[in-house]
């Protein structure tokens, strides 16, 4: 399924019927990333996923992929497809694109959120070292893609758990393997100038839930846990790291549907 946003098509997909989910990847994903949960909250929701710019089957769009830019064509999903009320699931930068949706610089939309899920996200923006590595990691990918590629979705899983999901690791690689270069760059750069979003969390507190893997080498942990404790926000730590769609979908699971019921 496509819509059109300034000459792009803009690829996602539907199931179920019921309330609307949309689903939003993070960084060298795309809609695929979704697939067992889809088919697990299908059974009670509309369930709707995105290729965000330069991920998936959707092409890169101008310089920088702004965690703005991504929320505005959500914004256009919305509108496209007629969604009166929505909850928004997002997964790391996905994450940082529903905070920047359901920002009041959006009160197109911000009453029209129903919950809003940060699945080993945080409304924190990139400290100076990470906004560094973002750099460097832009200079990479512009001489050695394939090497970039695998060895950032590799850093994404726990080093222990490399062998246990090393299928799972290499079908991310393959998958992340279809973002062009370009898409790659003009993400980087909107993840590393993204800004902090703790006052979207202070006003949806109650209808929003952290959920973070407790070794996650890429969220900080200890700062985003206080973030939670500070606005009041429902905070979930399991085990693992970064990837918990992947390693516990069941309790994931379980904890989305008991979340979204509420």
């Amino acid at each position: 399924m496509t819509f059109t946003y300034k000459q792009t098509s803009i690829h996602y997909s539907s199931i179920g019927v019921g309330e609307p989910l949309i689903l939003i990847h993070g960084f060298l994903e795309n809609k695929n990333m979704w697939t067992t949960l889809q088919s697990g909250l299908s059974k009670n929701y509309r369930v709707l996923a995105i290729d965000l710019p330069g991920h998936g089957e959707t092409e890169a769009i101008g310089y920088i992929h702004t965690m703005e830019d991504y929320a505005e064509i959500l914004l256009a999903l919305i509108q496209f497809e007629n969604l009166q009320q929505v909850s928004l699931i997002g997964h790391s930068m996905g994450g940082y694109v529903a905070l920047a949706l359901a920002d009041s610089s959006f009160g197109r939309v911000s009453g029209k959120i129903n919950k809003l899920l940060l699945l080993n996200s945080t409304p924190l923006a990139d400290s100076d070292i990470r906004k560094q590595e973002r750099n460097r990691a832009i200079a990479m990918i512009q001489t050695y893609p394939q090497a970039f590629v695998a060895m950032a979705v590799k850093h994404l899983f726990l080093p222990q758990d490399q062998d246990r999901f090393s299928s799972e690791i290499d079908i991310a690689i393959l998958e992340a393997k279809n973002c062009s270069q370009k898409g790659i760059i003009n993400t980087l750069k909107g993840l590393r100038d993204r800004k902090e979003r703790i006052e979207v969390l202070k006003r949806m507190h109650d209808k929003s839930l952290i959920i973070l893997g407790a070794l996650d080498g890429v969220i900080d942990v200890d700062a985003t846990r206080a973030v939670a404790q500070a606005t009041h926000t429902r905070l979930e730590v399991l085990p693992g790291g970064h990837m918990s769609y992947i390693e516990h979908p069941e309790v994931l699971l379980s904890t989305l549907k008991e979340f979204l019921s509420q």
